[in-house]
């Protein structure tokens, strides 16, 4: 864990989102230099840790970010105790001096978390109902993140670094898909989306699907199997990958970042990689529960 500083302080539940949180922090660092973000990788939390660490990061920050996934309310220590019912909960106490300290709270909720009703939260806590919440989306997790990232950095008066992405000299000469082309898409390839995402230079229409996966490990050997034809066709997807879910962007730069033949060969590919190999399947749990429904 870093001991810097900083004007962020990302609050998380280990258990809960811990994989996303590291994801966030890293987005943000990314946006604003390393030293922007505090966030605790500590594998084992002691009173020591919080008083004098923790408690002194949080003092700091300006901006709280609280990242709350479905089981933010719900997780138990041992005993089956809700971790939020004890006093000591760090995660409550993060909450607890930031109401109270008057800091800048955002409650960020993700896969498809809902902000916990007041009956369900202590007393000293409650109030963190009181400030405006915001969603990230797995299927626009891109826009989302993006639309996060410059509001932290408004509200910090910072401009977010931009990447320059040096394109190879176009070699093919491709033709952007037409409407009724696109309508045939819509059809072959059901699971795919147009969309259409805001850059430096214009607006850029994409596919985009997203795919889940049983486990971590099979997202990324999908990843690792399909970069063998996408450097055979040398058409390459723009990708993000969080935990099991990998969000898969399709588009042919040299056109003016529109949908091509190339994107639909390297879609169709894609989705029969992932039904041959790493779809899941029904197991016999999942049928005796749903004869139980």
């Amino acid at each position: 864990m870093s001991d810097h500083l900083a004007d962020i302080f990302i609050s998380y539940r280990r258990l809960d989102s811990a994989i996303f949180a590291q994801w966030l922090a890293n987005q943000l660092k990314g946006a604003y230099g390393p030293d922007c973000v505090f966030i605790d990788t500590e594998s084992i939390r002691d009173a020591d840790l919080w008083a004098t660490k923790i408690h002194g990061a949080l003092k700091v920050a300006s901006i709280v970010v609280v990242v709350i996934g479905k089981n933010w309310l719900s997780i138990k220590d041992e005993f089956e105790r809700r971790r939020i019912d004890h006093p000591d909960d760090w995660v409550r106490r993060e909450i607890e001096v930031s109401l109270e300290d008057g800091k800048s709270i955002i409650p960020l909720l993700i896969d498809g978390a809902d902000m916990p009703i007041k009956e369900a939260l202590p007393s000293s806590v409650a109030g963190l109902l009181a400030v405006q919440s915001r969603s990230i989306q797995t299927t626009n997790i891109a826009a989302d993140i993006s639309s996060l990232v410059a509001d932290l950095g408004i509200r910090l008066g910072k401009t977010p670094a931009t990447a320059h992405v040096n394109y190879p000299f176009p070699l093919l000469k491709v033709k952007a898909l037409d409407s009724s082309n696109l309508a045939r898409l819509a059809v072959k390839l059901p699971e795919w989306r147009i969309v259409h995402r805001a850059t430096e230079k214009g607006e850029k229409t994409e596919l985009m699907r997203t795919y889940e996966f049983e486990s971590f490990e099979d997202a990324i050997h999908f990843m690792n199997t399909a970069v063998r034809f996408i450097a055979r066709i040398d058409h390459h997807p723009e990708w993000t990958n969080i935990w099991r879910t990998l969000i898969v962007y399709l588009t042919t730069w040299d056109i003016g970042h529109r949908p091509s033949l190339l994107d639909v060969d390297v879609a169709a590919y894609l989705d029969g990689l992932f039904l041959t190999n790493y779809e899941r399947k029904l197991s016999r749990r999942d049928l005796d529960a749903a004869g139980n429904s």
